[in-house]
C-alpha cells in the first residue's frame, strides 16, 4: 500500500491521547526529561517543569508533553516525532509500536474520529461483535459492557492495533458501528475517508465494498424514515 500523507497532526489538543498512548506502552515516566530533550524542548525549560514538579513523574512527563505539543504548533508534529525520540533513548520496543500502530496511514485515519467514537453507545450485540471479528480480546469485552458499552480508553487503543495489523478491520469496524443508529453518520464518514485516500483498498477489500455499500444502504433508509416523519408531522399540523 502506498504511503500517504498524515492524517492525524499532534497538537496540544491530543495531550490526553498522546499520554494514554505512552502509558499503554508502557513509557518509563522517570526518563520524562530526556524524552523532552530528544523532543527538541530546552534543557532550561525541562529544569523548570521539574523545579515545579518535584518528585512527580508523571506530572513532569504531562507537562513536558503539553509544552512540546504547544511549541510545536507552528509546524505539523506526527506520531513518527515521537517515534524518533524514543529510539534515540534505546526504547526500540515502544518506538516501534508507536511507528507501526499509531503511525499507520489507514490507522491514523480512525484516530481523527476517536472522539466521536468515544460518544456512541453501542448495543451488547455490537460490543460481542467486535469480539467476534477480532477487534478486542475477550477480557476487553467486560471492560467495555462494564463502562457502558463505550469505546474508550485501552479498548480503543487495543482497536487501533487491530486496523493496524490487518487494515480491512477498519471495514469490519464500520460495518459493526452501522448497527446503531446514532453511529451510521460515523460510520459512513470512516468508509468515506478511507475510500477517498485508499480507492484501490476498498474496491479490492470484501470486508470493505460490503461496509460502503451498508453505509450508504442505512444512511438512506435513515434519511427516509426522517423524511416520512417530517411529512406525517407537517400532515398533523395543517390538519389541526
Amino acid at each position: 500500500m502506498a504511503s500517504k500523507p498524515s492524517h492525524f497532526s499532534l497538537d496540544i489538543s491530543k495531550l490526553n491521547f498522546v499520554l494514554k498512548v505512552l502509558k499503554h506502552y508502557k513509557f518509563p515516566e522517570a526518563r520524562w526529561l530526556e524524552f523532552g530533550l530528544n523532543l527538541g524542548l530546552l534543557h532550561p525549560t525541562l529544569k523548570a517543569i521539574e523545579s515545579a514538579n518535584k518528585e512527580d513523574p508523571s506530572n513532569c512527563l504531562m507537562e513536558c508533553l503539553a509544552k512540546w505539543l504547544t511549541e510545536g504548533s507552528d509546524h505539523t508534529l506526527v506520531w513518527q516525532t515521537l517515534a524518533n525520540a524514543l529510539n534515540e533513548m534505546n526504547l526500540v520496543s515502544i518506538s516501534t509500536d508507536i511507528r507501526k500502530t499509531m503511525a499507520d496511514p489507514v490507522n491514523e485515519i480512525l484516530q481523527c474520529y476517536i472522539s466521536r467514537l468515544a460518544q456512541v453507545v453501542l448495543t451488547e450485540e455490537s460490543v460481542d461483535l467486535l469480539h467476534t471479528e477480532g477487534l478486542i480480546s475477550k477480557d476487553t469485552l467486560t471492560k467495555v459492557k462494564s463502562c457502558g458499552c463505550s469505546l474508550v480508553g485501552d479498548p480503543m487503543l487495543l482497536i487501533l492495533s487491530a486496523v493496524a495489523e490487518d487494515h480491512s478491520k477498519l471495514c469490519t469496524l464500520t460495518s459493526i458501528l452501522i448497527k446503531s443508529k446514532e453511529a451510521v453518520s460515523l460510520a459512513s464518514d470512516i468508509i468515506m475517508e478511507y475510500g477517498k485516500s485508499f480507492p484501490s483498498a476498498v474496491t479490492v477489500m470484501p470486508s470493505c465494498q460490503e461496509a460502503s455499500t451498508s453505509t450508504s444502504s442505512r444512511s438512506g433508509q435513515l434519511q427516509d424514515s426522517s423524511s416520512e416523519t417530517q411529512v406525517t408531522t407537517n400532515t398533523d399540523a395543517t390538519a389541526q
